[in-house]
């Protein structure tokens, strides 16, 4: 079964690719997707297993660095965590989480390199805390751009 464009319907359907770009604590974050581009009306159509691909590649980048509040927003939700259940984990107030990731409160380097790990495994990585904990410790700053590589489509 030939795939078809969702806007006009034509099989009419050419490689292209789509540049995801995401900027996360003044660090940009560029990936190469895998799209398909319509022929007959333009229209680009994502890979949607491409575009988890570069999320994912994303969060490892992130999880491996030294991050500030939208970063730990970004890894939190990586992880599969809500606010409420990440306060829980770490014995701290919902208000806490809140504040670490409004930059109100400065992050705490234990908390961050739980959700790290947390969101390392949850994209099927493995997580050396230990690690973690080092590369938050030595304060290196991330670069300001950082290019995921392409992001092929895998599965269908």
């Amino acid at each position: 079964m030939k795939k078809r464009c969702a806007r006009c319907r034509s099989t009419d359907l050419q490689e292209a690719t789509f540049g995801y770009v995401r900027q996360i604590d003044g660090t940009t974050f560029k990936a190469d997707v895998e799209a398909s581009r319509c022929g007959a009306c333009g229209e680009l159509l994502i890979s949607g297993p491409g575009l988890l691909a570069a999320e994912r590649a994303l969060t490892a980048r992130l999880a491996r660095s030294t991050v500030g509040p939208q970063g730990f927003r970004w890894l939190r939700r990586a992880a599969g965590l809500q606010a409420v259940q990440l306060a829980a984990l770490l014995d701290v107030s919902p208000g806490t989480v809140s504040r670490w990731e409004n930059g109100k409160k400065p992050l705490e380097r234990r908390a961050v390199a739980l959700v790290a790990a947390l969101a390392l495994e949850a994209a099927g990585e493995a997580a050396n805390t230990r690690e973690l904990l080092g590369q938050l410790a030595s304060g290196r700053k991330p670069p300001r751009r950082v290019h995921l590589g392409p992001q092929p489509a895998t599965g269908s």
